[in-house]
């Protein structure tokens, strides 16, 4: 039986801009595509996402206009995805000059998270679970 999923897509202007984005500054991995096609499929550990460039062929014309009309314009949506080893993701995005929306801090519903932008304005929150009190307890 097939399983539910959500796989986001991300619509970028420049295919070849977007994987070195995302491939090379973030870290995912090029799963299916590549810079010379409209659609490619990237993950980063068991986190699953897509990079469509626009427009394209096989959408219809209103489906592309509708596209061009978004593009560049602020979305209130953020991705969140969950990192092992949070700090030291931190300190490689910054590395990378990647813009950072809201530095790495710990959160009162039980994470560490911090959040970037990518060249099209999109947010991305990478996250991990801070200990609860009895696992901080057990290693004690």
């Amino acid at each position: 039986m097939t399983e539910w999923s959500v796989v986001p897509a991300i619509r970028v202007p420049d295919m070849s801009a977007g994987i070195e984005f995302y491939v090379d500054r973030l870290g995912f991995r090029v799963e299916r595509g590549g810079p010379n096609e409209g659609n490619v499929s990237l993950s980063f550990g068991q986190a699953r996402m897509m990079l469509d460039s626009v427009p394209t062929e096989y959408y219809s014309p209103a489906y592309n206009e509708a596209i061009n009309g978004r593009i560049g314009s602020a979305s209130a949506l953020a991705l969140y995805i969950e990192a092992p080893d949070l700090d030291a993701y931190y300190a490689r995005v910054g590395e990378q000059g990647v813009t950072v929306v809201d530095p790495i801090a710990d959160r009162p519903w039980g994470q560490r998270e911090f959040t970037i932008q990518d060249p099209q304005g999109n947010w991305l929150s990478f996250w991990e679970a801070l200990p609860t009190d009895d696992e901080e307890l057990a290693l004690t």
